[in-house]
């Protein structure tokens, strides 16, 4: 099993060890919120069971990074059980607008580790964060204000759909190698993104790759660490000289 998830040995014990508890020992096991790698990791150990099942939730509809519910299949699983809390952050506005960085920031400033909490949205100039239960009252006390603004938590039980946003752009590349992309998405120079490449700074489909001659597929999401995401897409078609026409969808 940990030879087919190189790098990732010390995760994939630790879902060994739910699974274990799951189905020997009749638990319910709740993680923290995983990004979409990292769940693809545990249904492919849990895999199809008629004794187990995964459920998922991320607080918010369409979210990236979810909580995973391992149980026994005979068990009834609630929302509750998933012991997420949504936060709304309302803040002044006057005092300048806040990004998603900044709430970040704020968030990760308190000590909090990210497995803590979930995606970060905005929507009608408010802020939701999904994050563990538990941590709610802390933030609620302690996150009072972000830059110069003033900032106040609620509980929120709205259906908060997350809809992205992109802005695109299209770019000739002569190869879909990693150092190729990320140098031509993020207008870097080819030695700075493949310094970036191996130092481990880059994500694809939010796993990190160091293979600066990875090739990258149709829709794969790229992430460079402060510089932010994009997502690749392979338009079909080449230029006179035989270069790949390729767009970026970037994030906002």
């Amino acid at each position: 099993m940990l030879e087919h998830f190189k790098g990732e040995e010390v995760f994939v014990k630790k879902i060994l060890e739910f699974k274990d508890q799951a189905l020997n020992r009749q638990k319910i096991v709740l993680t923290k919120f995983l990004n979409p790698y990292h769940q693809s990791i545990v249904y492919s150990i849990i895999g199809k069971s008629d004794d187990l099942i995964v459920l998922e939730d991320g607080g918010l509809v369409n979210s990236e990074a979810k909580r995973l519910i391992i149980a026994p299949s005979f068990y009834q699983i609630e929302k509750a059980d998933f012991e997420i809390a949504l936060a709304k952050i309302t803040y002044a506005k006057p005092f300048g607008k806040l990004g998603h960085r900044d709430i970040l920031g704020a968030l990760m400033s308190l000590g909090i580790k990210r497995e803590l909490f979930g995606d970060i949205y905005e929507y009608n100039d408010d802020f939701y964060v999904a994050m563990d239960l538990k941590i709610y009252d802390y933030v609620k006390d302690n996150l009072t204000m972000i830059k110069k603004s003033k900032v106040k938590l609620s509980l929120s039980d709205e259906e908060i759909e997350i809809v992205h946003q992109y802005a695109s752009k299209t770019f000739i590349i002569s190869s879909f190698r990693l150092d190729k992309v990320v140098s031509s998405f993020y207008g870097l120079p080819r030695n700075k993104a493949v310094s970036y490449i191996r130092s481990g700074f880059v994500k694809v489909n939010h796993k990190e790759v160091e293979e600066i001659s990875y090739l990258c597929n149709n829709s794969d999401v790229i992430s460079l660490r402060r510089y932010g995401r994009v997502r690749f897409v392979d338009t079909k078609r080449r230029t006179k000289q035989d270069n790949y026409v390729v767009e970026g969808y970037f994030y906002k």
